[in-house]
């Protein structure tokens, strides 16, 4: 049995929305942990939910279709979902995967 290398937690809640930052690797295995409790988040009401992804070591693409999984599902909720402090690694497999025309990148 495997063991999730990933974190998540509230960094802030105002009115601008929901900031949640991830940490770890994130792939195929370990966005099953943190997956239902985003799903959740992003139906829960907020304005914006943004996750803040500097601490992301790792991102395979079952990470991104899950980001662009979540902004669609975000979207129907009525909440904007924005990932800042993307690493640059992430881009370029979200560029790559043609992932980044249909996720909001930001800089915080």
């Amino acid at each position: 049995m495997r063991t999730a290398l990933i974190d998540l937690r509230t960094v802030a809640r105002d009115d601008r929305g929901l900031r949640i930052a991830l940490a770890g690797e994130l792939d195929f295995f370990t966005v099953e942990h943190v997956a239902p409790r985003l799903r959740e988040l992003a139906g829960s009401g907020h304005r914006n939910l943004i996750l803040d992804l500097r601490g992301l070591s790792f991102c395979d693409s079952a990470g991104i279709a899950f980001f662009t999984q979540l902004e669609r599902h975000s979207r129907e909720a009525g909440t904007r979902l924005l990932l800042c402090d993307v690493p640059p690694q992430v881009i370029k497999s979200m560029r790559v995967l043609a992932a980044d025309r249909d996720l909001n990148l930001v800089v915080s």
